[in-house]
């Protein structure tokens, strides 16, 4: 991207500085920032337009119901400027989760934290205006069993393993085949997407996937030794809103992707194991 655009945009908006490029982890945006806000200008990526349209949409809403997530100064889709779509948002001094040195113990009160902020989504957000149905549809693949065929078609498992997922499929189905309550969800709470300062969190990043589905999609990324920590953090009286057995769609949505990595590549390791003992545990 040409330095004399950023300073085209930022001047448009009346924004004064000096700026630099930040470090990207995704591949849908182009990151520049000042002091004190973020300039994200959509790349060619296949999906960053529809993305950057959906958290056009999804992340004021958000930010209305005082989830913590930064104010979206402007949004340009003109293309008057540039022929992409370009977001300006306050910016927030941390670092990703994905990144940060912590201990333990700060890792889990963080983790805490981000249950607190699901549990607000989930509650507050009762409504998104969203005339250019630019809302994502947040669905997950309701049937594993065409992966699991590529996955013996790629040799990337051996035969033990895929027994022991086609087990887990048989017996995950019956709880991910029903219809649940359908909540706003961010849809991609990984841990490049939460920002956080000593320990703190500081706020929840790229609504690109948000919409309206099941809940229990916001779990889908949190790591299994921190689900009880998000769990406190949620609320334990306001656990039901997750349906029942929710913890049966956090492992088949874990197994799915797992599965995609693993037929990719080889290195990439399906914990069929430890699936299994986080469901016994909370059985």
């Amino acid at each position: 991207m040409p330095s004399d655009l950023v300073d085209v945009i930022l001047d448009f908006h009346g924004i004064a500085g000096p700026w630099k490029p930040l470090k990207v982890t995704g591949a849908a945006n182009r990151i520049y920032a000042t002091e004190d806000i973020v300039l994200r200008i959509a790349t060619e990526h296949p999906d960053a337009v529809v993305d950057a349209r959906t958290e056009s949409v999804a992340a004021p809403a958000a930010f209305a119901a005082g989830i913590m997530t930064p104010l979206l100064i402007a949004f340009d889709d003109s293309g008057r400027l540039v022929n992409r779509p370009y977001s300006i948002w306050e910016r927030v001094h941390a670092e990703t989760l994905g990144l940060a040195n912590l201990t333990p113990s700060q890792r889990g009160d963080l983790w805490q934290q981000v249950g607190t902020q699901i549990s607000h989504l989930h509650s507050k957000v009762v409504s998104c205006p969203d005339p250019n149905g630019y809302l994502d549809t947040p669905v997950r693949e309701l049937s594993l069993d065409s992966g699991l065929q590529q996955l013996v078609e790629s040799g990337h498992a051996d035969e033990g393993t895929v027994r022991e997922i086609g087990l887990l499929i048989r017996d995950l189905s019956p709880y991910v085949s029903r219809t649940y309550h359908q909540l706003f969800v961010h849809n991609d709470l990984h841990e490049m997407n939460i920002m956080c300062q000593a320990g703190q969190l500081r706020a929840l990043l790229d609504w690109g996937d948000a919409g309206w589905g099941d809940p229990t999609l916001d779990f889908a990324a949190i790591p299994l030794d921190q689900i009880s920590a998000a769990r406190v953090g949620y609320g334990a009286s306001h656990w039901t809103r997750l349906g029942d057995a929710p913890e049966a769609r956090f492992i088949w949505d874990r197994l799915h992707s797992a599965m995609d990595d693993a037929i990719e590549s080889p290195e990439n390791k399906i914990p069929v194991r430890e699936y299994r003992r986080f469901l016994d545990e909370v059985a």
